[in-house]
């Protein structure tokens, strides 16, 4: 069938009148619009369109150490059994967000930007609290105010899934999360990494490097800025809660030789 965003658009607001499933892992503290079953299958058709829409680097080495770390962190998560991966994206920009199923996307001028395992980690750990939170889905429901049948619903109908690709940066983004759920992640962010064994306060070392790419390069930090609160704020919020935990030293050194590899790997890829 051929891609068509009305036809999308008018499929998911006719879903309002069918029957949604209510099962969800109780720890995710979510309300339930959608079973995790429904949501992995999204998840892999969300997958299959990646290649299609974004200019995904397909690197073994790389992908291991990326996915590695997010499994490290999303054991710690509120959503643990949840199945992480992480995709580069070929582009210099600095960006990351996340979708439905585990699926989480870094840029690789995120990564070239970062000079610690940690500051990579903590990012990770941002998108983890989304996805463990279930804010993807959530904003779906809102947004189309709609309730996803059966799984047949998705498994069925392929275009879903090509359209949130396709609409990543339109109007129609299923990314622009209320700045309250982007707080929240931040929040839980520093707890998962902290747990993980990576040190938190590298949050707010990255976001202040964010901070200054807005105002030396803005255009990097363009699509950033779409979807996510200005790095200012961010910034302060989190400092705010840092100053409220203990100071610890002893994080585990984890990836660190893994992450140097990561960039080595990255600088062999030609840019597009």
């Amino acid at each position: 069938m051929k891609y068509n965003p009305g036809n999308v658009v008018f499929l998911l607001l006719s879903l309002l009148f069918l029957s949604c499933a209510t099962n969800r892992p109780a720890d995710t503290g979510t309300l339930s619009f959608i079973s995790i079953d429904e949501e992995l299958t999204l998840g892999e058709d969300i997958s299959s369109f990646t290649l299609r829409y974004l200019d995904i680097i397909r690197n073994r080495s790389l992908d291991k150490i990326l996915n590695d770390m997010a499994e490290k962190i999303g054991a710690v998560s509120h959503w643990s059994g949840l199945p992480y991966r992480v995709f580069v994206i070929n582009n210099d920009g600095i960006n990351h967000f996340s979708l439905p199923g585990g699926n989480i996307y870094l840029f690789r001028g995120l990564i070239e930007n970062a000079d610690t395992a940690d500051e990579i980690a903590v990012i990770l750990a941002h998108e983890i609290a989304h996805l463990a939170e279930r804010d993807a889905v959530a904003r779906l429901a809102e947004k189309y105010s709609f309730s996803f049948a059966a799984q047949t619903a998705i498994g069925e109908n392929p275009e879903i899934a090509e359209y949130i690709i396709a609409s990543l940066y339109t109007d129609a983004t299923i990314l622009d999360y209320p700045k309250t759920c982007e707080f929240r992640a931040d929040k839980l962010a520093l707890e998962y990494a902290r747990m993980a064994g990576f040190n938190p306060r590298y949050l707010s070392i990255f976001l202040a490097k964010i901070q200054e790419l807005e105002s030396k390069e803005p255009h990097r930090c363009r699509l950033l800025y779409m979807t996510h609160p200005p790095a200012s704020a961010r910034l302060k919020r989190v400092k705010r809660l840092l100053k409220k935990q203990s100071i610890e030293t002893n994080y585990a050194l984890n990836f660190a030789i893994e992450f140097q590899n990561a960039k080595r790997i990255l600088s062999r890829i030609p840019q597009k």
